[in-house]
């Protein structure tokens, strides 16, 4: 709840006024994942410190979150469903020890960036098994994922002609339910290169009946594992 609060105060400037989309040009950012590796780690150190350096354009953030996804090519998902599991069995030390894993992988990884700080949280409420962490120390994982979904919000509105773009199917759900306070949706389709969800239920941060999310990326790493 603490995290979806921030998030919300985060988001009211974005989308209170009539903005520019930052677009995601896929091939573009192959190109630079393949030619300027380093260009793209330099920017994802810089997206994901402690304190978010200030100087860091939208673009530069794009291209960072974005590129990331083709510089792991998700090679970190198996830990990722490891490390729900351990969520889910409430394994809060096993559940921090593998997020971190993820993050040396990718420092990008919403889910690992949101366990992380459910998990810290949990273990600083155990007086037994805290090992000295504290609520605080959750909240440099959760404003490295605000300021992801921040990024992902720039490159769209989630309509049918500015959907927004993620890489991995998670990345939709975390936006919908922490970002925009979206839970419920009758059905899902695949259109084209997007996913569509026909929502239940609006928030006051989205109005529309549907929300479109362009998973080009998506599916080329889909086609990869069949190769």
């Amino acid at each position: 709840m603490k995290q979806l609060l921030i998030c919300l105060v985060a988001m009211a400037a974005l989308f209170s006024n009539a903005r520019e989309f930052v677009p995601v040009d896929w091939a573009n950012i192959k190109q630079e994942a393949t030619n300027h590796p380093q260009r793209i780690k330099d920017l994802v150190a810089r997206l994901s410190a402690d304190e978010l350096d200030s100087t860091l354009t939208y673009p530069e953030r794009v291209l960072a979150f974005y590129g990331q996804s083709y510089l792991t090519q998700d090679k970190e998902e198996l830990d990722v469903r490891t490390m729900q599991q351990h969520a889910k069995n409430k394994n809060f030390e096993e559940c921090l020890s593998c997020a971190k894993r993820i993050l040396e992988i990718n420092p990008l990884n919403i889910d690992a960036l949101r366990q992380a700080g459910n998990a810290i949280y949990a273990l600083s409420e155990d007086s037994v098994n805290c090992r000295g962490l504290t609520k605080d120390d959750a909240k440099p994982y959760f404003a490295r994922a605000f300021r992801i979904y921040n990024t992902i919000a720039t490159t769209g509105d989630g309509s049918a002609e500015h959907p927004f773009y993620v890489t991995k199917i998670s990345d939709e759900y975390n936006f919908m339910r922490v970002y925009l306070n979206l839970w419920k949706f009758s059905s899902q389709a695949l259109v084209g290169n997007c996913d569509v969800f026909t929502l239940s239920e609006n928030s006051e941060y989205y109005l529309q009946p549907e929300i479109h999310f362009e998973i080009t990326r998506v599916l080329e790493i889909e086609m990869m594992m069949f190769q």
